[in-house]
């Protein structure tokens, strides 16, 4: 399923792709649109969503005469997306753009820069962050499916431009994700990319070394055979990661 969200804010955006992959692993996030306007002009465009994700906020008042069917909201309800078929986009663009009988004036759809209400950053899920972060990935071993949970892999990385994880038993499976995606989809409590090929679980560490140029060498379990760097934009974050 193709989907595409209609959301200004990246930290809020990740939590919204995180909870879809945490749904169905196999949903394709599109191009993310940032505003209302933006999303009505790519309705005839290729490829085509399946389904897409509005944030309500970004609809102003004109959210309470629109009707979705299917309405999705956080534990705490602040956060609210209308979900729309893609044949039902020219409903919503009747909705947001023809004059109200009354007469009254037509106001511009809200975006980042002149909307003036509440945005609070909440997870997308029904009741924590917990819920929305993968548990167990899907791989093919020996002609055989197998579903590994996440606290038994001790790093994902790239190879030659696939990707594959380790699990603490040293077994090494091939999955079908990008590093970018992974990083979302993970408990960051858990999990901390290191550098552009290493993803790593905090209970993979052995040893934390000094290294030249104000960086980490870590030892891993298990171990790898070249050494591993914390990069040196990610060194504030990866001690932060530590100190949680």
């Amino acid at each position: 399923m193709k989907v595409i969200i209609v959301e200004p804010e990246k930290q809020v955006l990740r939590k919204v792709i995180r909870t879809l992959y945490s749904i169905d692993s196999s949903i394709e996030v599109l191009p993310v649109v940032k505003d209302v306007e933006t999303l009505l002009k790519r309705i005839n465009t290729s490829p085509l969503p399946d389904l897409v994700l509005v944030n309500r906020l970004l609809l102003g008042a004109t959210h309470r005469n629109i009707e979705a069917k299917l309405i999705i909201t956080s534990s705490s309800n602040h956060l609210v997306y209308l979900a729309f078929r893609v044949n039902n986009l020219d409903y919503l663009q009747k909705c947001l753009l023809k004059p109200k009988q009354t007469g009254a004036d037509i106001h511009p759809l809200p975006t980042r820069s002149n909307y003036s209400g509440n945005y609070p950053g909440e997870e997308l899920a029904p009741s924590s962050l917990q819920q929305a972060v993968k548990k167990r990935f899907l791989v093919t071993y020996q002609q055989k499916l197998l579903s590994i949970a996440v606290e038994d892999i001790a790093y994902f990385f790239s190879d030659n431009r696939f990707i594959f994880f380790k699990t603490f038993d040293n077994r090494k499976f091939l999955i079908e994700y990008r590093m970018d995606e992974l990083e979302t989809m993970l408990d960051p409590q858990l999990f901390f990319r290191i550098n552009r090929s290493y993803i790593i679980s905090i209970n993979s560490i052995l040893v934390i070394h000094a290294y030249p140029g104000n960086r980490f060498k870590i030892n891993l379990n298990p171990a790898v055979e070249k050494e591993m760097i914390v990069s040196r934009e990610r060194i504030l974050n990866f001690k932060k990661w530590l100190g949680e």
